[in-house]
């Protein structure tokens, strides 16, 4: 890096996310916030892990799935966050899904078929794609 300059193309800020491969938008509850798109290519050239966010805020019950099964080339992780320990959310993975509560990770190797539902409570979702780009 040659000056400071050059390292605020590095720094930026998270951008709305509508819509993503494998994700159905159209019928989610108003207690989903937006999908933020936090960093990959399309933001910084040359990054090669790609990090989305949602939270949601006092999700009662569970909506229709949003995040359809579906594989990766490369590995991904989710981490769940929730100030009050409310956030309940299913992890499908080959079929067989997990009720699991925040805080907690979920890795998922690459190949490995995958889905993800947010069943109740107040929190955050994150996932690392490592890749630039959502393949």
């Amino acid at each position: 890096m040659k000056d400071a300059a050059a390292g605020r193309e590095l720094i930026v800020k998270p951008k709305e996310q509508a819509h993503l491969a494998h994700h159905v938008e159209a019928r989610l509850p108003a207690a989903y916030g937006p999908r933020l798109l936090h960093l990959g290519e399309g933001l910084v050239p040359g990054a090669d892990v790609f990090i989305t966010s949602r939270s949601v805020t006092g999700l009662l019950e569970p909506a229709e799935p949003n995040v359809l099964p579906h594989r990766h080339k490369v590995s991904q992780t989710y981490m769940f966050f929730s100030a009050d320990g409310s956030l309940e959310v299913e992890v499908e993975l080959e079929g067989k899904r997990t009720p699991v509560r925040a805080p907690a990770s979920v890795f998922i190797p690459a190949g490995v078929e995958h889905a993800l539902r947010i069943l109740r409570g107040t929190g955050t979702v994150l996932s690392i794609v490592r890749s630039g780009s959502y393949e």
